[in-house]
């Protein structure tokens, strides 16, 4: 199942060992004039991992996004 995600947060563990993503969707609430007042986020999916599985996703996405033509292209490292 796919899930949307328009924002994320990151942060390391107190022993720098391992990395938290927070993936986030924000949806703005749109009035009956079709003016946004505000915008709600809503966590999608929080993931923990270790350092050098962070690092392989850092290449991987660097790698995958490096050239526009890698359109369906995908990238599989493993973890720790």
């Amino acid at each position: 199942m796919l899930q949307f995600t328009n924002g994320f947060t990151c942060a390391l563990d107190q022993e720098k060992e391992e990395l938290i993503i927070t993936f986030v969707q924000q949806v703005p609430q749109i009035e009956n004039d079709g003016k946004a007042t505000h915008i709600e986020v809503e966590e999608v999916v929080k993931l923990v991992m270790g350092k050098v599985t962070a690092q392989n996703l850092i290449e991987g996405l660097s790698e995958v996004l490096a050239n526009d033509d890698n359109v369906g292209h995908s990238v599989t490292q493993s973890g720790d």
